[in-house]
């Protein structure tokens, strides 16, 4: 009975042995060292096996994303690959086959607020994940300019109305728009005592906007 309890007591050592030198066998075979070498490769050495792949990332914006006050030439770039593709409808990802190739010769025109989403292409059809670029532009407004021309110089017409010998009741159109009314009163009222010539306003051809332009205004007024 002893001469059992002592075999069965070995073999179950040598099984457990057997175990760890299986298990210490199996962690080398993974042990190694990864390192990144020229043109974005990666090579390793895992228990004498080795290892060959690619680095991948994704491109560069320059300039990156963010808000401007004027219109921006975005440039990409990503080491080692050997084509990048981007979208900028804000809705379709781009892929190694889809979307715009980019040039270096050609960077993107971003004028107004848009989305630039981008990916990288490596040998072996290995790629990268696509980045995203916000942009905002906002460009300052035209200033308001008025929407009037200068009056016409209508001339002749008899006396009455001094300055060029133009009657003060031949003109009030400031707008050129065929009638004589509201418009025309605001203009007059903004120009309300400048001088000099080639003033809209200045109906009687007088060289200042004053009453007697206000006058003629009203004798002439259509609507």
């Amino acid at each position: 009975m002893n001469k059992i309890i002592i075999k069965s007591t070995v073999l179950i050592g040598l099984a457990f042995v057997f175990l760890l030198a299986s298990n210490n066998v199996q962690a080398s075979t993974y042990h190694g060292t990864l390192t990144a070498g020229g043109s974005n490769t990666l090579t390793g050495d895992l228990g004498g096996g080795g290892l060959n792949g690619v680095l991948t990332s994704p491109p560069v914006a320059t300039p990156g994303a963010g808000t401007y006050n004027s219109a921006q030439s975005v440039t990409l770039t990503a080491s080692g690959a050997t084509s990048i593709y981007y979208t900028t409808d804000g809705i379709n990802t781009p892929s190694c086959s889809t979307g715009t190739l980019y040039s270096d010769s050609s960077p993107i025109a971003v004028g107004s607020s848009l989305e630039i989403q981008a990916i990288s292409c490596y040998t072996g059809n290995a790629s990268s994940t696509v980045a995203s670029y916000l942009y905002a532009i906002n460009q300052a407004a035209p200033s308001a300019s008025p929407n009037y021309s200068p009056a016409p110089n209508y001339g002749g017409g008899g006396g009455g109305g001094g300055g060029s010998g133009v009657s003060m009741f031949s003109k009030g159109d400031a707008n050129l728009d065929g009638h004589i009314n509201i418009s025309d009163f605001v203009i007059l009222m903004a120009d309300w005592g400048q001088t000099g010539t080639g003033n809209a306003a200045d109906f009687n051809g007088d060289g200042k906007v004053d009453i007697t332009d206000f006058v003629a205004l009203m004798a002439n007024w259509t609507n």
